[in-house]
């Protein structure tokens, strides 16, 4: 068992905030704080640097957005989570989201929520604010797409392939399971994003789960 606690960096605008963030988090023993920087530019270094386990992040960033730090993150294959921990607009919630963030949480939660989602993104399982997922999903697909079911909006192959990812299978393995290439079905999820205006896959699994038959 490994005993050593979580190293976090911290990243926020507000620098009362993120005092007071780190005087919180540093009172559990399981966790550590190893930076607490207040722009994007400073945070990407600070994860380059101290080799977090976790960046807790706010997404309004200057000098490098929260979202370019998540796809620096990405693409340098850096051993590090993101906890995004915000009140940004909706667009942007989502945007983290497609980048495959598993962590997520208002500013509105107490420190007990972040804790605890830290805790859990650590250990390899997603933590998502679900009211402000959801919030986020309803306000970006809009009133007027609400009402409409997925199966007048779909074909019965894409209805299948859109249930499939809801429940988390891969192009490949939805490829096997309706003998298609896997071409064919990222052509599908392709049409299905542009008939249901969703911007990626979380969005997709969101609006399944309210307006999936």
């Amino acid at each position: 068992m490994n005993d050593s606690p979580i190293r976090l960096v911290l990243a926020d605008p507000q620098p009362l905030l993120l005092d007071g963030l780190a005087a919180q988090l540093q009172r559990y023993e399981d966790l550590h704080v190893c930076a607490c920087v207040q722009d994007g530019d400073a945070a990407l270094q600070a994860v380059q640097q101290h080799r977090p386990e976790v960046l807790v992040m706010d997404l309004s960033l200057s000098r490098r957005t929260g979202l370019e730090v998540i796809q620096a993150v990405t693409e340098q294959a850096l051993a590090t989570d993101v906890v995004v921990f915000t009140v940004q607009p909706v667009r942007e919630i989502m945007r983290a989201l497609d980048l495959g963030i598993r962590g997520l949480v208002s500013k509105q939660r107490t420190g007990e929520e972040l804790v605890r989602c830290i805790r859990q993104v650590h250990a390899g399982d997603s933590c998502l604010d679900q009211d402000l997922t959801m919030k986020t999903v309803s306000l970006l697909l809009g009133r007027e797409r609400d009402s409409q079911r997925v199966s007048r909006r779909l074909t019965p192959r894409e209805v299948d392939v859109a249930r499939m990812v809801t429940q988390g299978w891969p192009n490949k393995k939805i490829a096997s399971k309706l003998s298609i290439s896997e071409g064919t079905a990222k052509l599908h999820l392709h049409h299905i994003y542009q008939k249901l205006n969703c911007p990626g896959r979380m969005a997709l699994m969101l609006y399944m789960q309210q307006h999936g038959d």
